[in-house]
């Protein structure tokens, strides 16, 4: 845990850690040897401290998107892999026509980093204009789609007694650019329709 604390503190806002340096930092600091690789181990770590979840309607939305030829890919703050990320994902959603899994593991840097939306529009092929980015931090996914001209769709889940609620409280809640604030992903399939 204090290895964990040292390491969340010197990231910072915009750069992430992969969990194979982390993994190695720690088991060299602790003297241990696995008889796994660093890859096997973290899919081990990542399945153990979550099994993951499918958002409500979230299949369905795929399986819409899928119909109408309408391309998907991911991009995902996340210390581990985008391999690792992509397992799970097609565990999960095993439909998926995901294009591309990015991880900010793998690049470095963290949404809202301009980068990453860069990386994805060049993976893509496509112009910024061209692309909705969906996500639920008001913050990494509106303001960053945002900062590289593409659309930006707030998902901000509803609780039980139907409030909305945002994945992040401190963020600027009324940017001043357009975007889409949608609660339940069926809206955004009777949007494209």
């Amino acid at each position: 845990m204090e290895l964990f604390a040292k390491m969340k503190a010197e990231r910072g806002k915009y750069l992430e850690i992969h969990e194979h340096n982390f993994l190695r930092l720690f088991l060299d600091y602790m003297d241990i040897s696995l008889s796994i690789s660093l890859e096997e181990a973290e899919i081990i770590i990542m399945n153990g401290i979550s099994q993951g979840a499918v958002m409500p309607y979230a299949d369905i939305m795929l399986d819409y998107l899928n119909a109408k030829g309408i391309r998907t890919g991911v991009i995902s703050n996340n210390c581990f892999s985008g391999a690792a990320l992509k397992e799970q994902l097609d565990r999960l959603l095993p439909e998926n026509r995901f294009e591309f899994v990015l991880a900010s593991s793998d690049y470095i840097f963290r949404k809202p980093h301009s980068i990453m939306y860069k990386i994805a529009l060049q993976k893509s092929g496509l112009t910024p204009d061209k692309v909705w980015y969906c996500g639920d931090s008001m913050e990494n996914d509106i303001y960053g789609a945002n900062s590289v001209g593409m659309f930006p769709v707030l998902y901000e889940e509803r609780t039980k007694d139907e409030t909305y609620f945002l994945s992040d409280q401190n963020d600027k809640n009324n940017p001043e650019f357009e975007y889409l604030r949608i609660h339940d992903w069926r809206e955004l399939m009777d949007i494209l329709a």
